[in-house]
């Protein structure tokens, strides 16, 4: 493993570990991806374990720290810039946040918008980015919220210096953070002698850059500011606790401190026993998220995934909910010989371009490993493309993720919650949320000479909710006057999903998208992959008007591994019967018929594949706490799951959309609208009482278990 330039590709080598770690899995079904943000497998406990006994030096009775999972070095160091002005705007402090980043690779300049042509000069978002060691120490005396340092490339003379000031910077109250996105010998020498921060970050380093993978690690004091029962899901990652990249990540971590017996036989006692492994997850992950998650009662540890079909506990479950995460055509579907023979070369690159550019009618791809990274790398295309625009309008309850830019544009969402009302600003760019059923604040957005990307998902995924052809003409009627580009956001709609007759509804509409986002279901439940695609035309204005950012764009995420096996997937998609398809559809509409029958719903919404059933006031009250709604939609999920075999998301239903279980699929929903129909209030209730007695049970268990695990951790190890 070698770091070739400062701003090369994060992954490099030939992605053999992977494939081999990749073919074992599919050969035994192991699920490697599951359901988005609620399934942790046994080697992501191990891994929070490991991150804490590196970090703390192996003493448990000092610094206790809590780990989380995205999927790279850019969304690793995100999320702490997420922290760190989540934190300020919540402290409430009169000064502005002002953030100083050391980053030798270059990376952040690119990654989080500073690499676009006057967008700095323009819209100040608190973030102070320097690539030499000399000028970050001439400038930490000034008044920051936080210091952070990228620890790569740094001679050992730096690197004492640079610890010396994060030292004094903590001492005057700043938030201090440090980390490693691709350097080994920078990984090792951190793992020597770990940093006094409040945040330690990892890139793909941490799976010795074979996969897209990284870490957040928090003291448990820093930690406190989302390990609540609000603010648990601010950093969630879809694809962070993926098997493989836990496996790899353990492997890493072993090596660079081998453990010890009494190590080994607690990392064992996770593996065996889902008590201690939720008990692990709450000392040492994230505590709140893995009691919520207990509480209503989908916190499943499945043994094996093969196409729609879970293991867990002896008994099959049906999963209809995957197309909201990794995967459309199920798990573990191809074979374990076409996986060892896949090569990582750029060829997987090029046919994964060609067959996206025929599915999207835009002929430009750059790599992405997540929805949120997709988002990103759009609205800096975009924003580069039109140098001198600064602003992005989009509309109210759009969702495109938490990412370093994406979050901007989720900030209106039912699904993104939080106590502050601008939890995570400054925003990198200006943005304006324009509602629905505004025309007039629409149009006067639209004629602004500052716009350079007008963002929309084609129906709000998470909500189901269809952007109306009245708002799609408004958009398209101003777009050749005022210049600007317009994105969809496809991540949860696309892969035939909300429109079945078009791969990308974009495609289906008479509003033609320049910037199209694709993630999730792409990865074929196998390795983090997505992708944004472009129309000739903005690349070629990106290339000419910003040609570094346009190189960082198309490169910085390749993954060929990651390409062949999309390509695989995709032509599976584009043969898949459009009868089977439509025999899905129809298995659908017979779920919400039924669900109209309880009383405990009030309807539902409907786009294509994509549906999402609405409680009734009558059952959670006119204007029920958004906590309140998802602990009721989860104890519905619960009751499914135990009732009739199907695992669903949240009252969401996303079947997927190709794949050779079809069959399975229609009798698994029509087992559901069975259970829907006759479902009542009570039921529900009930439900919830029992799972809250469970779950004190399980808390006391847990609690009970943290009290053994911690003793047998008392002492330091050498």
């Amino acid at each position: 493993m070698r770091l070739e330039s400062p701003s090369g590709p994060a992954l490099d080598g030939d992605q053999r570990t992977v494939r081999d770690a990749l073919t074992v899995m599919v050969a035994a079904k192991v699920p490697n991806m599951v359901l988005a943000s609620t399934y942790v497998p046994p080697e992501g406990a191990q891994a929070c374990y490991l991150l804490h006994r590196l970090l703390s030096g192996a003493d448990t009775t000092g610094v206790q720290w809590h780990s989380v999972f995205v999927n790279s070095g850019v969304e690793a160091l995100g999320t702490v810039l997420k922290f760190v002005r989540n934190k300020h705007n919540r402290d409430g402090g009169p000064q502005p946040c002002r953030i100083l980043l050391l980053d030798p690779t270059t990376t952040s300049r690119y990654a989080y918008a500073h690499a676009v042509p006057g967008l700095r000069d323009a819209v100040d978002d608190g973030l102070t980015i320097l690539t030499e060691p000399a000028e970050f120490l001439e400038r930490a005396d000034e008044p920051w919220t936080a210091v952070i340092a990228v620890r790569d490339l740094l001679s050992d003379n730096d690197i004492d210096a640079v610890d010396a000031l994060l030292a004094t910077a903590a001492r005057h109250g700043a938030v201090v953070a440090t980390g490693v996105l691709r350097d080994p010998k920078a990984f090792r020498a951190l793992a020597t002698r770990p940093p006094a921060a409040a945040a330690v970050f990892l890139g793909e380093v941490c799976v010795e850059r074979e996969m897209p993978c990284g870490t957040v690690s928090f003291t448990r004091e820093a930690f406190a500011l989302w390990n609540n029962p609000m603010d648990c899901v601010a950093h969630v990652s879809t694809f962070g606790g993926n098997t493989v990249a836990m496996r790899l990540l353990n492997a890493t971590l072993r090596d660079l401190r081998p453990t010890a017996p009494r190590e080994d036989a607690a990392l064992e006692r996770m593996r065996r026993h889902r008590l201690v492994r939720r008990t692990r997850l709450r000392l040492h992950g994230n505590t709140w998220q893995t009691r919520a998650i207990d509480l209503a009662g989908i916190n499943m540890t499945f043994e094996q995934a093969d196409g729609v079909r879970y293991t867990a506990g002896g008994r099959q479950y049906v999963d209809v909910a995957s197309g909201a995460g990794p995967a459309f055509r199920g798990h573990n579907t191809r074979s374990p010989e076409s996986i060892s023979r896949l090569s990582a070369d750029s060829d997987a690159i090029e046919q994964l371009t060609a067959t996206l550019g025929r599915l999207t009618g835009l002929p430009v791809m750059a790599p992405a490993v997540s929805g949120a990274s997709a988002v990103d790398l759009a609205v800096l295309a975009a924003l580069g493309a039109r140098p001198g625009r600064h602003t992005v309008v989009t509309l109210r309850g759009n969702y495109s993720g938490k990412g370093a830019l994406s979050l901007m544009m989720s900030r209106t969402s039912d699904h993104f919650r939080d106590r502050d009302q601008h939890a995570f600003a400054p925003y990198p760019a200006r943005i304006i949320d324009v509602a629905l059923d505004d025309p007039t604040g629409l149009r006067e957005a639209l004629r602004r000479d500052d716009v350079a990307l007008v963002w929309l998902e084609p129906v709000q995924g998470l909500e189901c909710v269809p952007i109306p052809q009245r708002v799609l003409d408004e958009i398209d009627c101003h777009r050749a006057q005022s210049g600007y580009l317009v994105g969809f956001d496809e991540v949860l709609t696309g892969f035939w999903r909300a429109d079945p007759n078009h791969f990308v509804v974009g495609a289906g509409t008479t509003l033609r998208p320049d910037i199209v986002a694709l993630s999730k279901a792409m990865s074929d439940a196998l390795l983090p992959m997505g992708a944004v695609m472009m129309s000739h035309d903005v690349h070629a204005d990106l290339a000419r008007r910003a040609p570094d950012l346009a190189h960082w764009i198309l490169t910085h995420y390749r993954n060929p591994l990651g390409a062949a096996l999309a390509v695989d997937a995709l032509n599976s998609g584009e043969d898949h019967p459009a009868s089977d398809r439509a025999a899905v559809a129809a298995a659908l509409d017979d779920v919400f018929a039924a669900a109209a029958q309880s009383p405990v719903f009030a309807g539902g919404r409907r786009s294509g594949l994509l549906g999402r059933l609405l409680l009734s006031p009558a059952t959670v009250g006119a204007s029920p706490r958004p906590d309140m709604l998802d602990h009721v939609d989860a104890t519905i999920t619960r009751m499914a799951a135990q009732q009739c075999g199907v695992i669903t998301l949240q009252l969401r239903v996303m079947p997927c959309t190709a794949g050779h279980d079809t069959a399975v699929v229609v009798d698994a929903l029509a087992r559901l609208a069975e259970f829907l129909r006759g479902l009542g209030r009570f039921a529900v209730y009930r439900t919830m009482a029992t799972a809250a007695l469970a779950c004190a049970c399980q808390e006391a268990a847990a609690t009970a278990i943290g009290v053994r695990e911690r003793f047998t951790d008392r002492r330091r190890l050498p």
